[in-house]
């Protein structure tokens, strides 16, 4: 286009459109919604390039004494000047903003205060450019991503439920947010938390992956591993270790158990385990483990029926069964892109 067609079209957009950049060589438009006068610092100087700004002092919108709201663009035809919508239509995306109402051309969808996206969506003249249910917003806090979170109680395994494939609690609104990726136990989440980010594993790039676990909000215990070309339960290794709350959890440290699944048997299960040695209740040593047991199976403090985090409150490894460990009530999966 020219230059005066690339002023028209900002003017097309009153309120909205402040400035142009008019590229001399390959004739395109850029639309600015802001103008020298608001960031001058963001002023360059671009070779080819010419900026005009808009003068907002006179009505310059091509719609003569018309006036759209900052949402329509005016449109010239045979019959006259017209406001129109120039936008798409949003479907209901759970904690995302612009939920089920109206996105602007060239606008790209936000998630509420808390929540972030990894897969971006822009709604562009001729649409939206990928498809709306490929956008979802996760809870997040300084760049981690929950992907997954128990809480003690139950008797659900928390290795099945991590690995179960189809869920993704991040688009179900019958899963409560508020108390569901809270790090304290509520009452009012009945069920693990599970994203389909774990369906999407090994097509996630270069990441890490944050264990935590939380007593009464707080966190008392940590391992970081590399993610970047594991799978669903191979990231939990010894070997994938970046950093732990505990100055003896290494790579080089040797394990009994240090596995997602961990040791299950019928009636018990110890997921998300790692463990030392097993030598008889009274002398294992442990670090931290998602345990689960009826009554006469594993030791005599797991045997209640529910699902219990136990850990080590020091910084290294403690016996299990002799009143060294303590016990969480939430534990998180988190996942931070490199």
């Amino acid at each position: 286009m020219g230059k005066q067609m690339c002023v028209r079209e900002c003017q097309s957009y009153p309120g909205r459109c402040k400035s142009v950049n008019y590229n001399r060589v390959h004739l395109s438009c850029d639309l600015n919604t802001d103008s020298a006068t608001d960031k001058p610092e963001a002023i360059l100087d671009r070779e080819g390039s010419t900026y005009i700004e808009i003068l907002t002092s006179v009505n310059n919108s091509v719609c003569g004494d018309i006036q759209c709201s900052s949402r329509k663009k005016c449109v010239v035809t045979k019959s006259g000047p017209s406001c129109i919508f120039q936008g798409c239509n949003m479907p209901r995306i759970k904690n995302a903003k612009f939920n089920g109402g109206q996105l602007m051309s060239w606008e790209s969808m936000q998630c509420e205060t808390g929540y972030n996206y990894i897969t971006s969506l822009t709604c562009t003249e001729t649409g939206l450019d990928k498809n709306a249910t490929d956008f979802r917003c996760y809870k997040e806090e300084d760049g981690w991503i929950l992907i997954y979170r128990g809480q003690s109680g139950g008797n659900d395994s928390d290795y099945l439920s991590f690995i179960s494939n189809g869920t993704s609690d991040e688009t179900n609104e019958n899963v409560n947010d508020e108390y569901c990726t809270s790090i304290t136990k509520s009452p009012l989440c009945t069920t693990n938390y599970r994203t389909s980010l774990i369906c999407r594993w090994q097509s996630l790039g270069n990441f890490k992956v944050n264990v935590s676990l939380y007593k009464n909000g707080t966190k008392v215990a940590e391992v970081v591993f590399n993610g970047t070309g594991t799978s669903q339960v191979s990231w939990f290794s010894p070997s994938k270790i970046l950093s732990s709350s505990w100055s003896d959890v290494t790579p080089n440290q040797t394990y009994n158990y240090f596995s997602l699944e961990g040791d299950v048997d019928a009636g018990q299960w110890r997921n998300f385990q790692i463990w030392k040695s097993y030598g008889g209740c009274p002398i294992d040593i442990f670090w931290m483990s998602s345990s689960y047991a009826e009554p006469g199976k594993l030791c005599p403090r797991e045997q209640t029926s529910t699902k219990q985090y136990f850990y080590c409150p020091e910084t290294t490894q403690c016996k299990f069964d002799q009143g060294a460990h303590e016990v969480a009530d939430v534990m998180t999966v988190s996942i931070k892109m490199t």
